[in-house]
């Protein structure tokens, strides 16, 4: 079975907690940055951040981008966020088919 980690703040990540995901609350994202070595060892499948963790860590999290796992998702606070997951999403799937199907030229 896979494991889930999500590491933000604390009003982001309980309610993935109580979904069953290990919750890693910081009260400053500058924590996740001591925090992530001890995450990153146990072994999860997917490692959740919001994007204010995603700012601190973003060197240690695209030292995964070449392993299979963890997958590293951002994901917006609870607060609202700047859809920095979207854009990084957009990025991987322009990467690897060579168009941006989000774009918003040729719909009507």
């Amino acid at each position: 079975m896979s494991k889930t980690a999500v590491i933000g703040d604390r009003t982001s990540v309980l309610g993935f907690q109580a979904l069953g995901f290990e919750a890693y609350p910081v009260a400053d994202p500058k924590e996740a940055r001591d925090l992530w070595p001890k995450v990153k060892e146990k072994n999860y499948t997917i490692i959740m951040v919001t994007e204010e963790v995603y700012h601190e860590i973003e060197d240690l999290a695209l030292e995964c981008g070449n392993q299979f796992t963890p997958a590293v998702l951002i994901i917006p606070p609870a607060k609202g966020g700047e859809e920095l997951g979207h854009e990084r999403i957009k990025k991987i799937v322009e990467k690897a088919i060579g168009i941006d199907i989000f774009s918003e030229e040729g719909k009507s």
